[in-house]
């Protein structure tokens, strides 16, 4: 390792000499010998006192001794250097140079190639002077050194006093005289970081100089900055030890911006550092910098910036730290603070003041405030910051009021007075606008509101509101007049029922009924309204026509509030009060205790009645036996008494409620046995209207004499006794201690009530006979609560709940007690109970709403041979409303005429009017007097059925009636018999009608296995699919051929054979373009029919309606006699037939005139649809040019279209083929074909498009997976992606949620049938076209199911994969879209027609 001795030099001596600072020589070797911040000094003297410069430093000598260090090129060579200082140190006293024997001039004495000092410490900073001991002692080696090289400093910054000439001199003399000496050197310009660039330009002129033959090196410097310090050094070593290689010069610049990016490194990754380590404001620097001093990143900014600067960089961030947590401190604050004035001055009127006071006017209200205290805390001794200073507020919830005084306080509260003000002429805008929107009469629903803002214009309320707020008032309004208008419209088609009667078997609906429809009702104003939203009016009447054909539950038009779902939750919380458990403990109504919050506490409300002082004594006595706490402990049971007293008069009485546990009378002589004798009489024993808070409550009877004569003492205690006999309550003579009749009391009071208890939990034996059935029908809609008008029934107390919709009542009726069942209902769900034992009818309608009398109508006159009573429920006010409403006097008018013509009973009362159960007690005297009348008739119905007539065996007067179709779109099997859809049926095989002539007939007892205990297969049944029907045409269908049963009469529901459907034929939709007529009559039926011609005309004198003269307005055979829309309120009883010989006549002249003219009108259709689609193949053909060459380059000849349409030819040949020899192959598409069959038959086609498929010899299996290989592999998705989100959406896969649907069709399938086609329709017309043909194929197929066992449920189980391509991401999703994927294909199987061929008519469902 070479050792090198360098000398630092450069201009110095006297203030005049160098001017006021020196050249910069001291902080250069300073910065080279300790290049850390800590150990770096930037002020160095040089003037001394004597001592000091006769010190072991300076040891009298004009050079100063820096030391050793070792210093590493890049290259990885070490170099050791001793560095002198080369100066002149001043007198402080003379400021004159020290004199040390001969001296030469600096100029010369700088070069000296030898110095010698013996014992010369090595010098640190001017502190070092005078307390050499305190720092590193280190001496100058051998107290000789032999000068190497030179290190030439030129100051370049400008220096007051110091002109440049003299430095350039002074710099050009030594490297002479250096020069002279043939000692390296390099000139080192210093403080560039304050350079000028006058002396720059010197220093390269004399660096640059010819006499010095390149010898002389210029490197800038800044020692401050730590610039090209070790550079300079290491050059001259290399200079010296005349390495080749040398270190590369670096201008200032460019060493600058590098050491200014390594120190924003350094400076960023320490900022980093402490900003993660150091959370806590409260850390001190001692604790700090220990806890940083463990990552290099800090220890390497100390090296670099000095503890300094770490220590400030650590304070800066501390402070940082304190401002975010008071700010954040702060924002809470103002946060709670903006709620508190929300809740604690909403009305900023309370302040009464002006804009300029209201800030300090809101703070003095806010101090006096009530709930001051509860938002807000003071403490003078400590502001709010200081506070959290001190941790002392961190678990305080509340506001210090000091921060009311910061400026951010005030704007909260600036802000908060201006947004009320602000809302609150918002508010009167919005609802000025709201008001202008309701005045006006040319906002109707569906209207948007470009249409009608002119008429705005002007208006301040309207030009006040943004766009956004009228737009949303606008919305909100439109919704309210659009549901009040589908309501008004519901309401409408309420009122036609007796027109829409017709549709109720129907189980297709045209275009033409709809049209038919349409003309009754739309001179309607309620119809008009709908105007611009005919689509959903159109939804809306589909709706309807669907609750016409299946009414149950869920198709009721008021949904949530139909009368079964209210009737369930009123008897479910009728049931709850009487036996729901709280705890553990019962809740008796009428008389029982309260359980306590544990459950097995309870608690005793007494009342004790007596006069004067007696019941207050009373209390006395009882409240030294309980204790203070008033517990009393009965086995084991503890009972909390509260009490009551009253001064016995009739309106103690009237007082008890019905939390009252123990009523407790007292007396004490003739007078107070009187008063109370006298009260009990006419209360409990004569006043109706406190029997039923009696009826369970116990009473104890409590005689205290005092001072009394013996004889008036047995006189009172007899007239007591026989009192109590006639109460049935308990008797106590006040003649024991206080405590023992004390306790007397409580255990009879805790007895009765557990008697009571025992009572009302009691279950109602199952075996019980009712002696009435009376079913109580409500109607769906009607503005009253339901349970008001229940409410007399419920209240009874002797009801108990039979099920969800029935109550049994015991009652009086005549002199006996009967058992009378209720059955509660609405008028749609009477059907469920049509073939049951009724013995009366309790119809209730609203006497302000017309489609609920109309309703009834209908439903009155279904039943007319039972006993019946109409109800009508009035508003308040009751007569007053007859004479005050035109439609209220009118409906009642008209619901009494209907009562007398069906010989009835009518009845109102108010809504909000009580009610006692003896208000039915004149119709249920009506119904026993006539109970066996309508037995016999009901048995006769029975007997109608078990004699076998109207089975297939028998009948010869009745076309078997397919039901309704159930398994239709998106439908699931849920219809239960009870119409809450809680049974599932399995579907049976069906039969064509026209099989029938050559099958054996199908019975109910075929279905049963030889046990008749559990059916084979079931049906899917539905008890509320038909219409409602009257007694008469109940006994029409119970002659028909589908329902032979041995059905024996049944007195009550629980005693009557379930019903079990029966196997029909689905209805088909017909094919297109055909006439929908009633199915052909087989030829069996046709044989019989003449047989059964007497009985006929017997029937139709006798009032039964003969099947040729069901309505032809349905696909098959109806059960209704066609009814006219003759008045909305008329009640004309169904028509009866004589009909004779002539009038058959008539009747078939007339229908075959009928007939004629209907098949000419629907030639002509055909006709002119034939024309339409030859137009339409024509445009497609022009359309679809471009896509069949493109789809032919990509996939070959299978793409070449047929002659006659766009339809691929390969596509035509495979369908014809399949549905020439394979319609009744089983499992058609579901059993796989060879794959070597498949290739070549591909192969073929691919070389001739006239290959026959027939000469191939190919089993059809192979055609069919060849033909869904096409699909899947060689034919373009006829589905895009966005028509496949469509599809998910409308099947319902999304949910309502995500969906941009409407919720009303996404949740109703004939919406989402309709939605359906117009999708399709979307399609572009190639493939439209080729999804209508591999579609019809597939209904071709379907049609054959009893052979090929692939009805239109497995064919879309085996295609929606093919023809609906979705990449599915997991099994999961794979399960949850399949479904609804799977019902997809299979609607557009079932509705072909409607859906491809543009039919009017589609599947009810």
């Amino acid at each position: 390792m070479r050792q090198f001795n360098i000398s630092v030099i450069g201009l110095s001596g006297t203030e005049k000499d160098r001017g006021q600072v020196g050249v910069g020589k001291s902080c250069l070797c300073n910065r080279f010998m300790r290049p850390m911040a800590d150990d770096y000094f930037i002020d160095h003297i040089s003037v001394l006192s004597q001592s000091d410069f006769s010190g072991r430093i300076v040891n009298n000598d004009h050079f100063l001794y820096w030391g050793e260090v070792r210093k590493t090129t890049d290259e990885g060579v070490e170099y050791n250097f001793n560095i002198i200082e080369q100066t002149e140190f001043m007198d402080d006293s003379t400021f004159q140079a020290f004199k040390v024997g001969k001296m030469d001039p600096y100029s010369k004495r700088c070069t000296a190639t030898k110095v010698f000092s013996a014992e010369k410490l090595m010098y640190i900073c001017k502190n070092q002077l005078g307390i050499e001991k305190e720092y590193e002692q280190k001496v100058m080696p051998d107290g000789r050194l032999s000068i190497d090289g030179f290190v030439v400093v030129f100051d370049v910054s400008p220096v007051p006093n110091r002109s440049v000439e003299k430095q350039v001199e002074f710099v050009q003399n030594v490297i002479a005289n250096i020069l002279k000496n043939k000692k390296p050197l390099v000139l080192v310009t210093t403080k560039n970081d304050d350079a000028y660039e006058l002396y720059v330009r010197e220093a390269e002129k004399i660096s640059q100089r010819k006499d010095y033959k390149s010898t002389v090196q210029l490197i800038e410097t800044s020692a401050h900055e730590s610039i090209n310090i070790d550079m300079a050094f290491l050059m001259l070593a290399q200079m010296i030890d005349k390495v080749k290689n040398r270190v590369k010069i670096i201008s200032y610049q460019e060493s600058a911006k590098s050491r200014k990016e390594l120190l924003d490194i350094r400076s960023e990754a320490v900022t980093r550092l402490i900003r993660n380590q150091i959370t806590d404001y409260h850390i001190l620097w001692s604790q700090g910098s220990k806890m940083l001093s463990q990552y290099r990143e800090w220890n390497e900014f100390l090296n670099i910036f000095g503890h300094e600067a770490g220590q400030k960089l650590f304070r800066r961030h501390m402070k940082k730290l304190r401002d975010d947590h008071l700010n954040k401190k702060l924002h809470q604050y103002l946060d709670k603070f903006a709620l508190a004035l929300e809740y604690l001055l909403p009305d900023i009127s309370a302040l009464n003041i002006s804009d300029d006071d209201a800030w300090e006017c809101a703070r003095n209200y806010l101090q006096t405030h009530i709930e001051f205290e509860q938002y807000f805390f003071e403490c003078p001794q400590a502001t709010w910051t200081e506070l959290l200073d001190m941790d002392e507020a961190e678990d305080e919830s509340r506001i210090p009021f000091d921060v009311l005084e910061t400026n951010e306080a005030e704007t909260v509260f600036r802000n908060y007075l201006n947004s009320v003000q602000q809302d609150k002429k918002k508010i009167g805008w919005k609802q000025q606008f709201k008001m202008l929107l309701e005045e006006s009469g040319f906002v109707t629903p569906g209207k948007q509101l470009s249409e009608v803002r002119v008429l705005f214009m002007g208006r301040e309320c309207f030009e006040a509101l943004s766009e956004h707020d009228c737009q949303q008032i606008y919305d909100i309004h439109q919704d309210e007049i659009i549901e009040k208008s589908k309501q008004n419209f519901v309401e409408l088609l309420l009122e036609h029922a007796q027109y829409f009667l017709q549709f109720k078997n129907v189980d297709i609906i045209t275009q033409e009924d709809v049209r038919q429809i349409t003309d009754v009702i739309q001179e309607d104003s309620r119809y008009k309204m709908l105007d611009r939203l005919d689509q959903e009016r159109r939804v809306m009447l589909v709706q309807h026509l669907r609750f016409i054909h299946c009414p149950i539950r869920d198709h009721c038009p008021f949904f949530n509030n139909c009368v079964d779902n209210l009737i369930e939750e009123v008897l479910s919380d009728k049931s709850a009060g009487n036996h729901k458990s709280h705890g553990g403990g019962p809740v008796v109504v009428g008389g029982g205790w309260k359980t306590t919050g544990n459950g097995s506490d309870r608690t005793l409300n007494l009342l004790i009645v007596g006069s004067e002082h007696l019941a207050s004594d009373l209390l006395n006595d009882i409240r030294i036996c309980t204790g203070s706490k008033g517990e009393y402990i009965y086995e084991n049971q503890t009972y909390y008494l509260n009490y009551r007293i009253a001064n016995g008069d009739m309106e103690a009485f009237k007082a008890i409620d019905v939390y009252s546990s123990g009523l407790i009378c007292v007396y004490s002589n003739q007078q107070s046995f009187e008063t109370l004798k006298d009260n009990l009489e006419r209360t409990l024993l004569c006043n109706l209207e406190l029997e039923d808070k009696f009826e369970n409550l116990p009473i104890v009877l409590v005689y205290q004499p005092q001072d009394l004569k013996e004889n008036e003492v047995e006189y009172l205690r007899s007239e007591g006794m026989r009192l109590s006999e006639m109460l049935h309550c308990d008797f106590i003579d006040h003649t024991q201690n206080h405590q023992k009749y004390v306790y007397d009391i409580l255990n009879i009071v805790i007895l009765s009530l557990k008697l009571s208890e025992m009572k009302s939990y009691e279950p109602y034996p199952s075996s019980n006979h009712t002696d009435l059935r009376i079913l109580v029908c409500i109607y769906c809609g009607d503005q009253y609560d339901i349970e008001n008008i229940v409410q007399p029934l419920i209240a009874e107390s002797t009801m108990v709940k039979a099920n969800e919709h029935c109550i049994i009542v015991d009652v009086f009726i005549g002199d006996a007690k009967r058992r009378v069942e209720f059955i509660l209902s609405s008028y749609h769900g009477t059907n469920q109970y049509r073939d049951e034992l009724i013995h009366g009818y309790i119809y209730i309608y609203s006497a302000k709403r017309r489609s609920s009398l109309a309703n009834l109508n209908i439903l009155a006159a279904q039943n007319a041979n039972i006993p019946l009573q109409i109800v009508a429920v009035t508003e308040s006010g009751g007569v007053n409303a007859f004479f005050n409403n035109e439609i209220c006097q009118f409906l009642i008018t008209e619901g009494n005429a209907l009562a007398d013509r069906f010989k009835g009973s009518f009845m109102t009362f108010s809504a909000d009017q009580y009610v006692k159960f003896a208000f039915y007690n004149p119709f249920l005297k009506t119904a026993w007097d006539n109970k066996y009348e309508v037995e016999n008739l009901h048995v006769e119905e029975s007997i109608t059925l078990d004699s076998g007539e109207g089975t297939l065996e028998n009948s010869v007067n009745q076309m078997p009636r397919p039901p309704p179709r159930h398994e239709s779109y998106m439908l699931s099997n849920t219809l239960g018999t009870d119409g809450s859809g809680s049974e599932n049926y399995e579907m049976l095989p069906t039969r064509s009608l026209n099989s029938l002539n050559e099958e054996r007939d199908i019975s109910l007892d075929e279905i049963y296995d030889d046990n008749n205990e559990k059916p084979k297969h079931l049906h899917q049944n539905c008890t509320e699919s038909d219409s409602c029907a009257s007694s008469t045409e109940r006994r029409v269908r119970q002659q028909n051929a589908y329902y032979k049963a041995n059905k024996k009469a049944a007195t009550t529901k629980k005693n009557k054979k379930k019903k079990v459907a029966i196997p029909v034929q689905t209805p088909r939709v017909p094919p297109f373009g055909a006439y929908v007529s009633p199915p052909e009559i087989p030829s069996h039926y046709q044989r019989m029919a003449a047989v059964a011609a007497a009985g006929e005309k017997k029937k139709a004198e006798a009032g039964v309606i003969p099947d040729f003269m069901k309505s032809d307005k349905s696909p098959e055979y109806s059960m209704v006699p066609e009814l006219t829309a003759a008045g909305i309120f008329g009640a004309e009883n169904l028509p009866e037939f004589n009909m004779n010989a002539k009038c058959l006549k008539d009747f078939e002249k007339l229908e075959k005139r009928r007939i004629k003219e209907e098949t000419a009108r629907l030639r002509k259709l055909q006709e002119k649809e034939k024309e339409q689609e030859k137009k339409l193949k024509r445009k497609l053909k022009q359309n679809a040019k471009g896509l069949t060459e493109t789809t032919e380059a990509q996939f070959g000849k299978l793409m070449i279209t047929s002659d006659k349409d766009e339809i691929p030819i390969f596509l035509i040949k495979c369908v014809e083929f399949i549905e020439k020899e394979g319609l009744d192959s089983e499992g058609i598409y579901r059993v796989p074909g060879s794959r070597a069959h498949v290739d070549m038959l591909f192969q073929r086609f691919e070389e001739d498009t006239n290959t026959i498929i027939d000469v191939l010899d190919i089993p059809v299996n192979a055609v069919a997976t060849a033909l869904k290989d096409f699909f899947s592999k060689r034919l373009p998705p006829l589905f895009s992606k966005d028509i496949i989100k469509e599809l998910e959406e409308i099947a319902g896969s999304r949910g309502v949620g995500s969906s941009k649907l409407n919720v009303e069709v996404k949740t109703d399938r004939s919406c989402r049938l309709i939605a359906l086609k117009s999708l399709l329709q979307k399609l572009p017309p190639i493939n439209f076209a080729i999804l209508k043909y591999i579609f019809q194929h597939f209904v071709h197929v379907s049609d054959n199911s009893k052979l090929n066992s692939m009805d239109s449920k497995n064919l879309a189980i085996c295609w929606w994969p093919t023809l609906i391509p979705i990449d599915f991401t997991d099994m999961g999703h794979f399960e949850q879209l399949r479904p609804y994927l799977e019902d997809i294909v299979q609607t557009m199987i079932d509705q072909f027609p409607y859906l491809f061929c543009g039919k009017d008519a589609f599947v009810m469902v």
